[in-house]
């Protein structure tokens, strides 16, 4: 029997550490010992567990087809997809029937200038992607700038030309120049509200209490890298 205890001590040795690794490759994971592979990150930790690639693999947008996707749900009445309302889409969360221009109607309306950001840009018909690739986008259904009431204008702040990249830096006084047709607006900046997504619709609709006074507004997504606020410019025709 003396001959075994050695023996036996072998076999406890090796059942302890076959256990052991056992243990650290369930609560470590496979690929987690040593220092080249790193632990995780909790943002990784939360992208893998909701199974989303790292963003440095992740596939490229095919941007062509999503738009292409939201026009067609706009054509169907149909709420823009969530793609698109997490990106820099002005007019996300917005009713359908709000975005779009009628079919038919004249793309080009006229300009838009903002002396202080440097900006001259053509005032598109309706909001819609179309409308906002190269200039900003007029709401549809709001008055025609130039006109009495609240005219509503869209613009991006970090795709396509950027019009509305520096909205922030706009203080009170400031000039806006719209221009429809033959008629030349020039608008003073009054101020400046950041409103939550859920909260900017109703906001920047609503009409002066004034029925004879020339109000613009200009909004677009806020924060630049997040978009779940939007940024709200308001100014009176002088």
């Amino acid at each position: 029997m003396k001959a075994w205890k050695p023996l036996w001590r072998w076999l406890a040795a090796s059942t302890g550490l076959v256990v052991l690794v056992a243990v650290a490759i369930v609560v470590l994971g496979p690929g987690s010992g040593g220092a080249s592979t790193g632990a995780r990150s909790p943002g990784e930790a939360r992208s893998t567990a909701a199974g989303k690639t790292p963003s440095s693999t992740a596939a490229p947008v095919d941007q062509e087809a999503l738009v292409n996707r939201m026009l067609d749900q706009i054509r169907a009445g149909k709420p823009v997809e969530p793609q698109f309302a997490a990106g820099d889409n002005p007019a996300a969360g917005a009713p359908i029937e709000a975005i779009k221009a009628k079919p038919g109607e004249e793309l080009r309306l006229g300009q838009l200038s903002i002396p202080r950001l440097r900006v001259s840009e053509p005032l598109n018909n309706g909001v819609d992607e179309a409308a906002l690739v190269h200039g900003v986008g007029h709401w549809p259904g709001t008055p025609l700038p130039g006109s009495r009431g609240n005219s509503v204008v869209s613009g991006h702040r970090s795709t396509h030309d950027k019009p509305f990249l520096y909205l922030d830096k706009l203080r009170p006084g400031d000039p806006i120049v719209a221009t429809v047709g033959s008629k030349r607006t020039t608008y003073r900046v009054v101020k400046t509200t950041i409103v939550p997504q859920a909260e900017y619709v109703k906001f920047i609709l609503r009409q002066p209490a004034d029925a004879g006074a020339k109000v613009i507004t200009l909004f677009a997504c806020n924060p630049i890298t997040a978009h779940y606020q939007r940024i709200v410019v308001q100014a009176r025709a002088d």
